[in-house]
């Protein structure tokens, strides 16, 4: 069979693809991209990528071709396409399953597997559907997934928990040590589920979605979860187990309440992170950030083998004095997550019963409702306390 694309609109659909199927594996098929000529229309080639676990299908115009289908290397023909100029490239698969791949004056042969050695994918239709802005899904799980752990040992740790109840789309992504939970409100005609999807095709859907009003669509079958975004279709198997009481974590009401300028936290962790990583020392052992809540001062300090750091910022702050102690990534981190609003709100109870982090501001005078957060960090014990 013989097909002809255009490289740059080759090259576009291939970079997500291959990003889905970059290992190696034991079959040699999956670490392939399946080329399906014709697509789902017309003058279109399908093209899909899935590791038994996560994939994604997309099409991409064709200038001509024959029918047919094959599988090739993923990061092969990634490597081989963004090495060609712009301008046509021809695909051309001969009877021994040699491809021949053409473009700008030169080429390349490497070798292909026939279509139907390709896995079976799940059905990508689900009795479930959510319609959703992109900015809205981006924020959810910014705001969620940055709390997960990818390697953790229990698989409910390793992706963002969803649940529509009564209109409300909530999401929540936790690790033990930190949380983060953000809510939205979907609309009351939108069926009740509650679903875990692995953090792994979250953040390759974060590298698609942008900061915009064009919609993604979410649809639940019995055990998988896809994605529509534009002419891409992300799809992943769900995490089985039951999710933790999240509630629980969370208190509901707090003693002490600070408001401290997002920008200047965020950029003065940032500096700590310098010393609390001992990047000075040279060493790989790692300290904790200290946080003194005073009236109207936050001192933020460390100290490690290689130096030591210390800065003042200024704050709102109700109730007494507290001094409190993080892991400085894991406080990095939720901060990042809280970037977008000028304020942060800091909600505490003791010096050993973690952080709640929220959004400092009010959304009354908002056009678009933000989603709604609250970001909480448990604390370390502090030497000599």
């Amino acid at each position: 069979m013989k097909v002809v694309f255009d490289r740059d609109k080759l090259l576009t659909a291939l970079a997500p693809a291959a990003a889905i199927a970059p290992g190696r594996k034991t079959i040699a098929s999956v670490e392939g991209i399946l080329f399906e000529c014709p697509g789902d229309e017309p003058g279109t080639c399908r093209l899909t990528a899935y590791d038994m676990e996560k994939g994604m299908r997309t099409f991409v115009e064709t200038r001509s071709m024959t029918e047919g289908s094959f599988i090739i290397n993923s990061q092969n023909i990634l490597q081989i396409v963004r090495s060609m100029p712009s301008g046509d490239i021809t695909i051309d698969i001969d009877d021994k399953n040699r491809a021949k791949i053409t473009g700008g004056g030169g080429f390349f042969e490497i070798g292909s597997i026939p279509g139907e050695s390709y896995p079976s994918l799940p059905l990508l239709s689900g009795d479930k559907n959510y319609t959703i802005p992109q900015y809205i899904f981006r924020s959810l799980i910014s705001k969620t997934a940055f709390a997960i752990d990818q390697n953790a040992q229990k698989a409910i740790f390793t992706g963002v928990y969803f649940s529509i109840e009564e209109g409300m789309l909530k999401c929540v992504g936790c690790d033990g040590n930190r949380l983060g939970f953000a809510e939205y409100e979907i609309g009351d005609d939108a069926p009740e589920a509650s679903f875990i999807v692995p953090g792994k095709i979250l953040f390759e859907l974060m590298k698609m979605i942008h900061d915009s009003e064009d919609d993604i669509t979410i649809s639940l079958a019995r055990k998988h979860c896809i994605f529509k975004i534009g002419d891409y279709t992300y799809f992943s198997r769900l995490i089985d187990g039951e999710y933790l009481n999240y509630k629980r974590i969370i208190p509901e009401e707090f003693e002490k309440t600070a408001y401290i300028n997002t920008e200047m936290i965020l950029s003065a962790v940032e500096r700590a992170s310098i010393v609390t990583e001992d990047k000075l020392g040279g060493s790989t052992s790692k300290t904790y950030i200290k946080l003194e809540f005073e009236d109207k001062v936050l001192k933020i300090s460390s100290a490690s083998t290689g130096g030591s750091v210390y800065e003042e910022l200024p704050i709102a702050m109700t109730g007494e004095n507290l001094v409190i102690a993080f892991k400085c990534r894991f406080l990095l981190d939720a901060l990042k997550a809280s970037e977008g609003c000028s304020t942060v709100k800091f909600n505490m109870n003791g010096s050993l019963m973690g952080i709640c982090i929220e959004s400092g501001e009010s959304d009354e005078s908002e056009e678009k409702k933000p989603v709604s957060y609250k970001l909480f960090v448990m604390p370390l014990r502090m030497n000599g306390r």
